[in-house]
């Protein structure tokens, strides 16, 4: 008991904040109060889920282990991007992919390189891999950018209606999604089976040592998925509140691209960071560039088939402002690891550019 009580990450002590929430929503507390304890408390049931996914993994193997984590690894975003969408908040739903996407490319790989950087003057990982990634993400980007780009091109022809763009819109997305959801199986294919070879040097394949038992394991797994349900569902709550209340000096594309997105990878990101500090700059990098594939592959394209029985279709019309960004921020990337190699400076230009994008988003109407 002793050896699984300290085998728990630091973060995770949070859920035992969990009952204050609980008693926060009940008395209907200020909804700044419920909105800010609930993001604490995900941080720690995200870390949870990433323990628990970890220790079955030991027993699984590394091929469904591997499996299991990119199917748990957006987790938290999944479930708090459905409950927004089930109140009606598609802009913040969209907003929160942006977010995802620039906050894994730009933050969470940039304070990784400037933290390793520092400690370590030449950091590597696989170019093999990082073209892959690279290249699936300018995939997934074409594919989400077109229903947006071409429902503004529409939009300047007089003789089709709103309800005509709208059905366009939403068959072109649906279409999406699948071809989405094709090239994600695909690439999972390609990087654990035919290929995986490329992806697993042999200082990853090493099994990880089980701490807790397999059932102690799923129960805790189970256990924070319920709890992140209840939490995502309190926190959009509050959120739906204080955008509509005016409780929140900023807007709806700020709270997605931002705070959401940040809530919804703090625990990723944080790990990330801390195994760049101990020169495992490809595990750092497969982390940050796994869930960012996660997101753009698995996440959008679940949303839009989730959205249709909420009775709510989702549309995957995003604004040119985040198209820009998105496609700034894949360019930065792909070329800061073309060469295999990292360092603190290219860190510090990618988050100079996340702040700036920061900035933007918060001064935007």
């Amino acid at each position: 008991m002793r050896s699984w009580i300290a085998s728990l990450p630091k973060p995770s002590w949070l859920v035992l904040l969990l009952p204050l929430v609980v008693a926060c929503d009940v008395a209907d507390a200020p909804p700044l109060a419920v909105f800010v304890l609930a993001a604490i408390v995900v941080l720690g049931t995200v870390t949870l889920i990433g323990k628990a996914t970890e220790e079955i993994a030991a027993y699984a193997g590394p091929l469904w282990g591997g499996l299991l984590n990119a199917t748990f690894g957006n987790v938290t975003e999944l479930i708090i991007a459905l409950f927004a969408l089930r109140r009606g908040l598609e802009q913040v739903v969209l907003a929160s992919v942006t977010g995802s996407v620039l906050g894994n490319l730009l933050l969470v790989l940039g304070a990784a390189m400037v933290y390793g950087g520092l400690k370590h003057s030449r950091q590597t990982f696989s170019r093999t891999d990082a073209h892959a990634n690279v290249g699936m993400l300018w995939v997934a980007l074409t594919i989400i950018a077109v229903p947006s780009l071409l429902r503004i091109a529409l939009q300047l022809d007089p003789q089709l209606e709103a309800s005509q763009l709208q059905w366009l819109g939403r068959r072109i997305s649906l279409a999406g999604a699948v071809l989405l959801l094709v090239v994600y199986v695909a690439g999972l294919c390609f990087s654990m089976k035919t290929h995986r070879f490329l992806f697993m040097p042999d200082s990853l394949e090493a099994t990880h040592r089980a701490h807790w038992s397999l059932r102690t394991a799923v129960a805790v797994l189970f256990a924070s998925t319920c709890c992140v349900a209840y939490l995502s569902e309190t926190f959009v709550g509050a959120l739906e509140t204080l955008l509509h209340g005016g409780g929140l000096a900023m807007s709806e594309l700020f709270v997605g691209v931002i705070v959401v997105a940040v809530v919804g990878n703090a625990a990723e990101g944080m790990v990330a960071v801390f195994v760049a500090g101990k020169n495992k700059m490809e595990l750092s990098f497969q982390i940050a560039m796994g869930s960012c594939l996660q997101v753009a592959l698995l996440l959008v394209p679940v949303l839009v088939l989730f959205s249709y029985p909420l009775g709510r279709p989702l549309v995957l019309r995003f604004n040119p402002f985040e198209l820009m960004s998105l496609a700034a921020a894949v360019l930065i990337a792909s070329s800061a690891l073309s060469d295999g190699e990292s360092n603190w400076i290219e860190g510090l230009m990618m988050l100079a550019v996340y702040a700036f994008f920061a900035a933007v988003f918060w001064f935007h109407p």
